[in-house]
């Protein structure tokens, strides 16, 4: 068996493509955060505060999710590096997909091509 370079190429883009992710859900808690405050300082309606923070409450637990993808998709491309467990490479391909698609699909396609090189 031939090595290649497609599941090196494909770990390094699950693993970027779960940091990005993770960043980015940051990011999004941050700006709810900031978002809560600001309405407060700037004494807007109490029925537009009620409203905005029903829709708050509800996406707020997407970075948590998102967090919870993007180590999967971590895992998954350091087990792509390594060469080890195929499904779970490409599982961490999928949820990279999920994070960050740019990344992910063609780590997707990568994985996939490159099945007979895992253990």
């Amino acid at each position: 068996m031939k090595l290649t370079w497609k599941p090196i190429m494909a770990g390094i883009l699950d693993i970027v493509s779960g940091a990005i992710g993770m960043v980015g859900s940051v990011y999004f808690v941050v700006l709810t955060s900031l978002f809560r405050s600001m309405y407060e300082i700037l004494l807007i309606d109490p029925a537009v505060v009620e409203q905005t923070e029903q829709i708050i409450s509800r996406f707020f637990a997407i970075p948590f999710v998102l967090v919870f993808i993007g180590i999967i998709a971590i895992i998954g491309g350091v087990y792509a590096l390594q060469r080890r467990i195929w499904i779970l490479a490409l599982a961490g391909s999928i949820c990279s997909c999920i994070v960050f698609p740019i990344f992910g699909l063609p780590s997707i396609i990568i994985t996939a091509l490159a099945r007979d090189e895992f253990n």
